[in-house]
């Protein structure tokens, strides 16, 4: 379903948003937008690693969009947090998805700063703001959208760290209208890009829900730092 539509730690992220190359995370990703050849050293809070002139994105008062969780199989807490850009004018600020390993001395290592993942304030409709969530699940980081107005939409991306890298191993999407339906009875569609296999769900005009699962010839995962939600 397609969607309707701070303190500085380097020199190098004073410009701009960048991905950088984790020294200890075996040569993690980069923005594809700005990338960088200086390595980010590590640091004592999640705060350090964000790019001047971005903050950590609050999407209700006092609570941070920030997950943690072993990203890297290490037996260790890593950090996943939605940033924002600083307002400038009176008008909605980019938005990006950081990642961040931990390690033993409690600090921390960016692995990645990624655009097109999370909507801005007002892509949402008349819903408002399409931020949903931020979760850590069973070892991958979750991204969840939702918006509209009468026909409401929603998206879940699910990103995952293997192979030295970051992918998109799992999506869903759904539709539906408020007036007949419940998100229950939503239009929706599953896919798991490991293993190819899919569920497709249809509410008919009667209120009838049918479920149909199967599987697809498996593609080449895209990466984070090419992700478009866009080109879904």
């Amino acid at each position: 379903m397609k969607k309707i539509i701070v303190t500085s730690i380097s020199a190098a992220l004073l410009s701009g948003l960048v991905g950088n190359t984790a020294p200890s995370q075996a040569q993690a990703s980069e923005c594809k937008a700005t990338p960088s050849p200086t390595p980010v050293a590590k640091a004592q809070s999640m705060d350090a690693l964000i790019p001047a002139g971005w903050h950590i994105l609050e999407p209700y008062l006092g609570e941070k969009a920030i997950a943690k969780g072993d990203l890297n199989k290490d037996g260790i807490s890593d950090l996943a947090a939605v940033i924002e850009k600083d307002a400038i004018k009176e008008e909605a600020s980019p938005r990006s998805l950081l990642i961040a390993f931990g390690s033993k001395n409690n600090t921390y290592t960016l692995s990645i700063i990624a655009k097109n993942v999370v909507l801005q304030s007002d892509e949402g409709g008349i819903w408002g703001d399409p931020f949903d969530s931020l979760t850590i699940d069973r070892g991958s980081v979750l991204v969840s959208d939702y918006g509209g107005s009468n026909w409401r939409w929603y998206n879940k991306y699910r990103f995952r760290y293997q192979d030295k890298d970051w992918f998109l191993i799992g999506y869903t999407s759904g539709s539906y209208f408020t007036g007949a339906t419940i998100i229950e009875q939503s239009d929706e569609d599953d896919i798991n890009y490991l293993t190819g296999q899919f569920i497709e769900r249809r509410t008919d005009e009667q209120g009838h829900t049918t479920t149909k699962k199967g599987t697809q010839r498996k593609k080449p995962l895209i990466r984070l730092k090419e992700f478009n939600s866009e080109n879904l």
